[in-house]
């Protein structure tokens, strides 16, 4: 007799990512609950299997989730209003001078309900924020659209050498303790909720030592993890060099903060020897092409990522900020990663497609802690599950499903999320939130924010 389960969905090409990287062609996902029930053909798992709703995936992608493994919630405010001629520390000057000081709790929950729509819409099933200033408030809120994910609550306890950073600055302690109130709080989620608590500090130039020190202590006490921003350029690693007489990663190794559970975001500045002390201590990195590129951080010139991978060090990706990426869409974020190693090592085996995916899924479940639950499509795991269409012109021909997702795809192309089960979002419409009304009210909030701050329009054009 047929076992029973929630959804089957039938028919289409499953992308597992899992050990094997098996790809099934007419495969078929089960669910029943939250889990995968099974993965297979379709012609035995419709043998096997009767379902609540069965869903056609004929010309569908059927893959896990997608992992953003780094986003900030309240930069989306003010999109497209920082100039795109500054790069690494006077573009944030600029954003943390003009806009941060002005933040709302209201500013920061609709801000993170946008990006979150747009990241969802584009597959992104999980994600890990980078830490805002009313995190008890905004985690309540952001949870009700059902995503998956790790937030903090951002902090720094340094200012870097006059270049700016001292709004909202804390004291040591203030930081420690708060940051510890949040997660004793919501290490768990809100009410039980997907998105959880974990350590959030700004990262290094804006971190005292005994901050990281005792940060990573905290991760290790909760079991969580511990997100930072570390070498996110040559600049910050000159300034790290002056401070303590070590590089950015050199210096936390001494401090003895490296490990399995800190997710160490931009890494552009980290050198061979560096790379060896990642790999030692099983260190994630957090790779942000598109940010790397827009604020000119010298990706092409001096960034180590196939180096990193080749040491075994895990590499996952993220979108990051709405002002320095200005984009949440993970495909169009996979093209970046597959194919700007294969120019800045003039190699064009440096990168590759099933790396692109490995990173935006499997290593991104893995840098939070995750990767025996999401990041790939096998029995047990929680039912994390997208369908892809592959009607449109950018699909045909089909040769490989992999190349064509990530060379030839955009985030436009997936319908239908499941998170933990459920569906999110079908034939591109969100179920959890009302999304006409989230994107009505960031809007609203946008203006007052460009008032406040007094900042101009920044387009060189006319504008009648």
């Amino acid at each position: 007799m047929a076992e029973k389960v929630d959804y089957l969905l039938a028919g289409g090409t499953v992308i597992t990512v899992d050990k094997e990287r098996r790809i099934i062609r007419d495969g078929a996902v089960a669910i029943r609950g939250n889990r995968i029930a099974a993965v297979g053909k379709a012609a035995d798992l419709e043998r096997e299997y009767t379902a609540d709703r069965a869903i056609d995936a004929r010309r569908k992608i059927i893959m896990p989730g997608f992992v953003n493994a780094h986003i900030h919630f309240y930069h989306t405010i003010h999109r497209g209003l920082v100039p795109e001629n500054l790069n690494g520390w006077p573009w944030s000057n600029f954003v943390h001078g003009n806009i941060a000081t002005h933040l709302t709790p209201e500013d920061e929950i609709y801000s993170g309900l946008g990006i979150l729509l747009e990241t969802l819409k584009s597959g992104t099933t999980t994600v890990m924020e980078a830490g805002v200033y009313d995190p008890a408030i905004v985690i309540e809120k952001v949870s009700q659209i059902g995503m998956r994910g790790l937030m903090g609550r951002r902090c720094h306890d340094l200012g870097i050498f006059g270049q700016g950073k001292s709004h909202r600055l804390e004291d040591t302690d203030t930081c420690i303790r708060e940051n510890r109130k949040f997660l004793v709080k919501y290490k768990d989620g809100y009410n039980g909720g997907l998105i959880k608590a974990c350590v959030d500090i700004a990262g290094s130039g804006r971190a005292t030592d005994r901050l990281f020190i005792e940060s990573k202590k905290m991760a290790d006490e909760f079991g969580v993890t511990f997100h930072v921003h570390v070498a996110i350029n040559p600049d910050e690693v000159t300034v790290t060099r002056l401070a303590t007489g070590h590089r950015p990663v050199e210096h936390l190794y001494e401090l003895g903060v490296l490990g399995s559970n800190i997710a160490m975001v931009h890494m552009i500045g980290v050198l061979d020897w560096e790379i060896d002390m990642l790999a030692e201590t099983g260190a994630n990195v957090i790779h942000c092409p598109s940010t790397a590129l827009k604020l000119s951080y010298g990706l092409s010139t001096v960034a180590r990522f196939p180096e990193m991978q080749a040491k075994g060090v895990n590499v996952a990706i993220g979108t990051d900020a709405s002002d320095c990426s200005n984009h949440a869409d993970m495909i169009r974020l996979m093209y970046i990663s597959a194919v700007m190693p294969k120019d800045y090592r003039h190699d064009a085996g440096a990168g590759s497609a099933g790396e692109a995916i490995e990173m935006a899924t499997i290593n991104g479940a893995k840098a939070l802690g995750m990767e025996d639950e999401i990041g790939s499509l096998e029995v047990g795991k929680k039912a994390d599950v997208i369908l892809i269409g592959t009607k449109e012109p950018a699909w045909c021909p089909m040769h490989s499903e992999v190349q064509n997702l990530v060379y030839s795809a955009t985030g436009d192309s997936v319908e239908t999320v499941f998170i933990d089960g459920k569906i999110v979002m079908e034939d591109r419409v969100v179920k959890t939130v009302d999304e006409e009304e989230i994107l009505g009210k960031l809007e609203e909030l946008a203006v007052k924010m460009r008032a406040k701050s007094g900042l101009e329009f920044p387009e060189p054009w006319p504008i009648l």
